[in-house]
């Protein structure tokens, strides 16, 4: 994520916007408050979504592999896991589990995109 940040803040100090500011005499500190730090908000608000709907479906899997939460936790991953044993007799054991997990990363997907919608100042044109 520190690289992302970073390789976004650099392109955004060559912005044109960024070179008027210093041209009109504004600090280094007024252009990051009043330029950067804006603009940066929105890319790491939809970078941190997608990381963690990425965290939960990789924590889900390894659970399901066995290497994850063992069985006094809990875990979606192992929901699926336990339930895939009964999945002839009662799918929706495995099934719900499954629903639960695609229902939680699309929120965080949509949760993303909507906070990008209301703060990203590009997306207004």
């Amino acid at each position: 994520m520190a690289r992302y940040v970073r390789g976004q803040t650099l392109q955004l100090k060559q912005q044109q916007y960024v070179e008027a500011a210093k041209t009109l005499g504004s600090s280094d500190f007024q252009i990051i408050l009043r330029h950067i730090i804006p603009n940066l908000f929105s890319i790491v608000v939809i970078a941190s979504t997608l990381n963690i709907s990425n965290t939960i479906i990789s924590e889900a899997g390894i659970s399901f592999l066995g290497l994850g939460v063992q069985t006094p936790g809990s875990s979606i991953g192992l929901m699926v896991s336990d339930g895939s044993q009964y999945i002839r007799t009662n799918a929706w054991i495995a099934i719900v589990p499954c629903i639960v997990l695609a229902i939680i990363v699309l929120a965080f997907s949509f949760l993303g995109d909507g906070v990008r919608d209301a703060f990203d100042p590009r997306a207004k044109d």
